[in-house]
């Protein structure tokens, strides 16, 4: 893999975190199981949408930062796409770029500028522009559309039967064209690619010269460290993404709830951490003796789903606590904007999770302390 592809793909994850900092504009956060946006209403600014089915009829003037199952975006969007979706299809004019993460990517829109993609599966219709360069990562992809810059990315299964103004770089998978019909790379007769063609793959893809007017050049696959630190890389950006969305679905349903429980541990930091501990130690066994019995199997569940989600939580309080503490120090009072305080506390302390070492170390501290004033709050509601 080249130094300029890993450079685009780091970058694209980069933008999933980095992206919700740079917007000034008024913003509406819409959060429940189901989302919808009517073909009459216009959002003015950004539009922030956390549900199991979201659609979007009306227009977003600003940017669009979503996650759900089942996400279907119809209408012009003013700024940018950031999607984290099971099921995703984008069938509007982007004016802006688009950036998403799924499992199941159609895309039928435009967008003016680039089109960044991770995916099992993505299809690029017919019909679909994108006005700059395109970065894929996806196991299976159909691309039949028009790119107007380059086209980068990481691929098992790739059909190109669309135009690409300039050149095309890929990286196949160490399996490519083992079963030619099953894994590896088609230029079909249908596909235009201006510039060069230049893929790593263990075979020749099945390709019409034709349709390249510059050089075509297969490398050999090389599973080298590069490739490995940028899928590393791209993977804990994508953590923090993630995280971002559970943050802000928190904030969303109990924000009140929220600034009291990291007020609260602000205050009994360390005893949290030692009550957090016993926690998170214990339940994993209660489980397992649990599992013994046959009745017990079902709460074994219920107590191991907790026991996970309680996990993830935790890092996100004391994500917010960090960031509340790093605003309130730098401004010398404490700041309103909780989601702004959220982002800098999960993307500061993610990265700090990232090191080797030192941060496994600070992310177990941060999941016993999360974990203990969870408990210690349900114990004093109970109380009461």
């Amino acid at each position: 893999m080249s130094k300029k592809l890993i450079f685009s793909l780091v970058i694209v994850a980069a933008f999933f975190t980095l992206l919700p900092l740079k917007s000034s504009l008024a913003s509406e956060v819409r959060t429940g199981d189901t989302v919808y946006i009517a073909k009459d209403q216009i959002i003015d600014g950004n539009f922030y949408a956390v549900g199991n089915n979201l659609t979007i009829d009306g227009e977003v003037k600003g940017d669009v930062i979503c996650a759900g199952q089942l996400v279907t975006i119809n209408a012009k969007v003013g700024g940018d796409i950031l999607c984290l979706a099971d099921t995703l299809n984008i069938n509007s004019a982007v004016n802006g770029n688009v950036r998403v993460v799924g499992k199941n990517i159609i895309f039928n829109g435009s967008a003016t500028r680039n089109l960044n993609v991770a995916a099992s599966n993505l299809i690029i219709g017919k019909e679909a522009i994108i006005g700059w360069d395109a970065v894929v990562a996806a196991a299976t992809s159909e691309i039949r559309g028009t790119i107007n810059g380059n086209l980068q990315g990481a691929f098992g299964k790739l059909l190109l039967a669309g135009e690409v103004a300039k050149n095309v770089e890929l990286k196949m998978g160490p399996n490519s064209n083992s079963d030619k019909n099953q894994m590896g790379l088609t230029v079909s007769d249908e596909a235009k690619i201006d510039g060069d063609l230049i893929y790593s793959a263990n075979h020749e893809g099945s390709i019409n010269k034709n349709r390249v007017n510059g050089k075509i050049v297969r490398n050999p696959y090389q599973n080298d460290t590069r490739a490995w630190f940028a899928a590393y890389a791209v993977g804990r950006l994508i953590a923090i993404f993630s995280a971002l969305i559970l943050g802000l679905i928190l904030i969303s349903l109990w924000r009140d709830k929220i600034v009291k429980l990291t007020d609260k541990l602000k205050k009994a930091y360390w005893p949290a951490i030692g009550w957090g501990a016993l926690l998170v130690i214990f339940i994993p066994i209660a489980c397992l003796l649990l599992f013994i019995t046959i009745l017990g199997i079902p709460l074994a569940l219920i107590l191991g789903g907790l026991w996970i989600i309680t996990m993830f939580v935790s890092k996100i309080l004391v994500a917010i606590l960090g960031g509340r503490l790093l605003f309130a120090k730098l401004r010398e009072k404490e700041s309103e904007k909780l989601l702004l305080e959220m982002t800098v506390g999960i993307v500061i302390l993610w990265l700090i999770f990232s090191i080797p070492i030192f941060g496994p170390i600070v992310e177990t501290l941060a999941i016993f302390a999360g974990s203990g004033i969870l408990w210690k709050t349900l114990r004093e509601n109970h109380k009461a």
